[in-house]
């Protein structure tokens, strides 16, 4: 008989751990993410001066006390929002219809009424795994969500089954095109968290964000654009602890200029916005800067 392959038993275990947390209540979820939080981030420093820096320089005008006080409090909710997407393998729709609260749903109703397809763009605000789930539960239209695996392949299927619990289809970003057009042949909704930044070797758009050059991957505006769909802000508000609100906006409708930046502009300043309001609830552990806008680049 042969032995236990142990990298295959490492790769296990953070799944059943994860299975394990999923089981508990949320409120003692929410303990072991604060006892996290001063590990993490009072005693191993863990991505501390990270996040940091990045508020320092979106908010030079705030005292270094005040950032300081303002990086504890957006990397504990950044746990908290980590132990609340574990708690969705055994969330109920009773708890999910409870925590997170969708406004305004008949803007929805209207513009696949009037277009067909929707793309419906957010950005790492609040809990984004929440977000997605219960729009796919509640607008009752189809949802096709955009995602990049993860290396380790036992989670990327846990967050998998997760996120499509309520028949969200979940299409890989890089291979994608082809799906989204057939996707597209009937009324739904794609959505798209679009404030990540691009890889390397990857097509960037720059614009001036929160004090900085910043490079965005154009593939919202471009797909947009080829499926000459609007383009709808997906707001969430943090309300306490465990419960959002989640309401929509209208950034930009077909017909369309072909011209760069008509459609990332808008939805650029609007997640600018949102961070501004409400900074604590952006992921800042991040390093959203790692490039420098060449010489020879347009900044919108």
């Amino acid at each position: 008989m042969s032995e236990p392959n142990p990298d295959v038993k490492s790769a296990r275990w953070p799944v059943v751990l994860i299975r394990l947390l999923g089981r508990l209540p949320l409120p003692l979820l929410y303990m072991l993410a604060d006892m996290l939080f001063v590990l993490f981030f009072h005693l191993i420093r863990f991505q501390r001066d990270l996040v940091v820096e990045n508020l320092g320089r979106a908010f030079p005008e705030q005292s270094s006390q005040a950032i300081r006080r303002l990086a504890a409090r957006s990397y504990r909710h950044a746990i908290h929002i980590l132990f609340e997407t574990i708690k969705c393998l055994s969330f109920s729709d009773h708890e999910l219809a409870q925590r997170v609260e969708i406004e305004n749903t008949e803007l929805i109703d209207s513009l696949l009424h009037q277009h067909r397809t929707i793309l419906a763009a957010a950005s790492h605000h609040c809990n984004w795994e929440w977000l997605q789930m219960a729009c796919s539960a509640r607008l009752g239209v189809p949802l096709a969500v955009l995602y990049k695996p993860l290396n380790h392949r036992g989670i990327d299927t846990l967050l998998l089954q997760m996120r499509s619990r309520y028949g969200s289809k979940l299409i890989e970003a890089k291979s994608s095109l082809p799906e989204l057009v057939k996707f597209a042949r009937h009324p739904g909704v794609i959505a798209v968290v679009a404030d990540q930044g691009p890889r390397a070797d990857e097509e960037k758009y720059w614009s001036r964000f929160l004090h900085r050059d910043t490079a965005f991957f154009p593939g919202l505006e471009k797909l947009a654009q080829l499926l000459k769909a609007p383009v709808v802000f997906v707001h969430m508000k943090r309300v306490r602890r465990g419960h959002y609100r989640i309401c929509f906006e209208v950034l930009t409708e077909p017909p369309y200029r072909q011209q760069s930046g008509v459609i990332m502009e808008p939805y650029i300043r609007a997640v600018e916005k949102q961070i501004i309001e409400a900074p604590q609830d952006w992921f800042w552990a991040y390093k959203r800067w790692k490039y420098k806008k060449p010489v020879y680049e347009v900044r919108h």
